[in-house]
């Protein structure tokens, strides 16, 4: 079964990374995901994880001004990131993004708060022998900043924007798929809810979207992990199904490749460094237009689209509590100071993951046992079809002679 839906699965990856262009995503989840690339697994119940999310890129001639030679533009942005698993098949994720650069003439950046995306993932529905595993995951953004259509960011108008995405995820290890290779695939739609929504740029004058702009969006990840650093490949972005205004930043199709690696030093920390690099795209399809303050950035060496930038995560997993433990119960503090229900609380994580670890020790063993059934059928099989000795023809020595026994009951004659 795993050797017929394995090449279906990549057909699929295929298929998708090469039939359209692609755009920027968002950072959806504090865990069970690669950078952009969501995993279809999610988390056990009760798993709460912090995540910080800061990428920023910049270009050394930026402006020019007055008096100084020139000065660098600076494209940064920041998002926290909080997910809780509900049950073991569903995750709920809030991400604020507390800073984005905007650089309108009198606001640099958005702060303390840009927007705000709510996240529901449905995940861990394992098939194919648990090797594949299927999710969905929705996603809600919740505008909070006035200024919107800002250069060098994902199209947004300031509409209540709504996202779908199926997820898909292969793992060489159907024991231990978080330590295991694995490809993931993500396909979505996404609606940004902008009609009548205005993307001018000056107040003095509006500019008042006609109708609602949709996109289709997509990821292809691969994970390779080790027991101390995890490496990432991913190629991500959307296709426009139908397209923002003309004066709008961030019209084009674009598709983008990550490369990265995330650093384990601790059980509950993991530390991530990725580059985003522009792929295609570049061609700039806005339509600038002074009297809306839709003009090309940065002055010097104008571009439609940051092509590249560099980001740095840093994720902590709060709970379980068994994550700041090493599983052995001697390390659960019995002081009089800690409360009952937090004593119990550790000790049947500590069980739970030995409960884990024996479960997958049996099916292990199960397996050795079928691998050694198998084995002992093949050679019941070689031996069974092995030729019967064919017939010596060299001539055969003749018997020994046994000399007759003596008849002691015979006397000689005297």
């Amino acid at each position: 079964m795993k050797k017929k839906l394995l090449p279906i699965f990549l057909s699929l990856v295929l298929f998708f990374g090469l039939c359209a262009d692609l755009a920027a995503q968002y950072v959806y989840t504090a865990s069970s995901r690669l950078n952009r690339t969501q995993e279809a697994r999610v988390p056990k119940n009760g798993s709460l994880t912090f995540y910080n999310h800061l990428d920023f890129f910049t270009a050394a001639d930026g402006y020019k001004i007055t008096g100084i030679e020139s000065i660098a533009q600076w494209i940064v942005r920041n998002s926290v990131h909080l997910d809780y698993g509900v049950t073991d098949n569903i995750l709920l994720a809030v991400n604020p993004t507390i800073y984005q650069d905007i650089h309108y003439f009198d606001s640099e950046a958005n702060t303390p708060v840009d927007n705000v995306i709510v996240t529901a993932k449905f995940g861990s529905f394992g098939f194919g022998n648990e090797y594949f595993y299927a999710g969905l995951m929705a996603n809600v953004l919740i505008p909070v900043a006035n200024r919107r259509n800002s250069y060098g960011n994902p199209y947004t108008a300031g509409g209540t924007e709504l996202g779908l995405n199926l997820l898909l995820s292969y793992y060489a290890d159907n024991l231990f798929p978080q330590e295991s290779f694995g490809v993931h695939l993500n396909l979505g739609y996404y609606n940004y809810f902008d009609n009548g929504k205005n993307i001018s740029n000056r107040n003095e004058f509006e500019y008042i979207v006609e109708s609602a702009t949709s996109s289709f969006n997509y990821s292809i990840g691969i994970k390779y992990p080790t027991a101390f650093v995890d490496l990432m490949l991913e190629f991500w972005g959307n296709s426009f199904i139908r397209k923002p205004p003309e004066i709008a930043y961030t019209r084009e199709n674009l598709s983008f490749v990550t490369v990265g690696f995330r650093i384990k030093p601790l059980n509950f920390v993991s530390v991530s460094l990725t580059g985003d690099v522009l792929v295609s795209g570049r061609e700039d399809e806005t339509t600038y237009d002074g009297s809306y303050s839709i003009l090309p950035q940065p002055a010097i060496n104008p571009q439609n689209y940051a092509p590249w930038r560099i980001a740095l995560g840093i994720q902590l997993n709060i709970l379980p509590v068994s994550y700041f433990s090493t599983g052995d119960p001697r390390n659960v503090d019995l002081n009089p100071e800690n409360q009952g229900s937090d004593v119990i609380r550790k000790l049947e994580d500590i069980n739970e993951d030995k409960e884990t670890t024996a479960r997958k020790v049996e099916e292990l063993r199960k397996r050795r046992q079928d691998v050694e059934k198998n084995l002992n059928q093949l050679k019941q099989i070689l031996k069974e079809g092995e030729p019967a000795p064919a017939p010596s023809t060299a001539p055969t020595a003749p018997p020994p002679v046994t000399p007759p026994p003596s008849d002691s009951s015979k006397t000689t004659p005297k």
